[in-house]
């Protein structure tokens, strides 16, 4: 059954995101299984082994067949609500991303930092505020740039 077009296109997005998550989420585990491998090679160097992955294989295992699940779910969807997915422009990609990063940084404000370990010098939190409503304002500038379509292209 086919949606309402601006729910067809809300859930398209969220299997979009979804999928991009689980791309990331299988890169991470191929490097982590890559990084576990060379490990084993070098095992009698400390230093090689302190930086390897606590995911075993077998969690790496699981973990992959999750992601398959979820992939299946998310093709029953696609199927269900006949919908066609198409890569979202670089524009909102970009927006989506800004979006993101947006939130990151409003989350490293020191009155959000509450209950992290000690309190903040008042020098560290005035220099670390600062620096991140200098970021949120570039993120800002770079939203605006990439939303407005009547600026001037060069």
């Amino acid at each position: 059954m086919p949606l309402d077009e601006l729910y067809a296109r809300r859930i398209s997005t969220v299997i979009t995101v979804t999928e991009d998550a689980l791309a990331r989420i299988e890169a991470t585990l191929e490097g982590a299984g890559k990084s576990r491998h060379a490990a084993d090679r070098l095992s009698s160097q400390p230093s090689a082994r302190s930086s390897v992955t606590n995911l075993s294989p077998a969690r790496i295992q699981r973990l992959r067949q999750e992601i398959a699940s979820m992939r299946r779910v998310l093709e029953k969807v696609v199927e269900r609500f006949d919908l066609r997915l198409s890569k979202p422009e670089p524009q909102q990609i970009i927006a989506a991303e800004l979006s993101s990063l947006w939130v990151v940084l409003e989350n490293a404000l020191p009155k959000r930092l509450k209950g992290y370990g000690r309190e903040w010098e008042p020098s560290e939190k005035t220099d670390w505020e600062k620096t991140i409503h200098h970021l949120l304002h570039a993120v800002d500038e770079l939203r605006a740039l990439v939303l407005n379509s009547t600026s001037d292209e060069r």
